[in-house]
């Protein structure tokens, strides 16, 4: 598989600036036995992972649909909304709140990241930045979302983009968008959007 050039190799052994109190130690510890139970569940159970997931304070609606095979570093950070699902593959690095609107679709392999790298130091310090994701986006495959960010409802973004709008990257409510950084395009053609 390719990577963007502003993807990370793997954020997940950073430290946040709550890495080193022991209150978060805990429910991080915790859920490394949680995320082993989620990956054993079969792709049909998808109210069992929601169950899971809740348990270690995810907000989810009961329709949402993650496949087993989903990295998530921190369930307390993450929220959807009705019928969103997160592909095969997808890694979710919940360093600061991610929202997920309705009817979200975030293709497999895509990475969130919810933090900001300095760009000064490629390996220095990370700070934690929310991302919201608004309703009926897709997100497809390979894709990298930089956190500090909100994406507008309707966006439709091609597989393997990154969606980083510090990086100058501009995308509007309803329109079709690719690029590093993603940019729209064209508009999104869509029966019954309301205005």
């Amino acid at each position: 598989m390719t990577t963007p050039a502003a993807m990370p190799a793997d954020p997940t052994a950073m430290a946040g600036p709550d890495e080193g109190r022991a209150r978060s130690r805990l429910p991080i510890g915790l859920w490394t036995l949680g995320a082993l139970a989620f990956r054993l569940t079969p792709k049909p159970l998808y109210k069992a992972r929601a169950v899971l997931l809740r348990w270690f304070g995810a907000r989810l609606d009961p329709t949402v649909r993650i496949r087993p095979d989903v990295r998530i570093d921190r369930p307390w950070n993450l929220s959807m909304g009705r019928k969103s699902s997160l592909g095969d593959g997808v890694v979710v690095w919940a360093h600061a709140p991610i929202t997920i609107g309705a009817r979200c679709t975030i293709s497999q392999y895509t990475r969130l990241a919810a933090f900001r790298e300095d760009e000064t130091h490629p390996a220095g310090p990370t700070c934690p930045a929310p991302l919201t994701i608004g309703d009926d986006v897709w997100i497809a495959a390979e894709s990298y979302v930089a956190g500090g960010q909100t994406i507008p409802d309707g966006v439709l973004v091609g597989a393997r983009s990154v969606i980083d709008a510090r990086r100058g990257g501009r995308l509007d409510p309803w329109t079709i968008g690719s690029g590093d950084p993603a940019v729209s395009r064209r508009e999104r053609p869509f029966q019954g959007r309301t205005a």
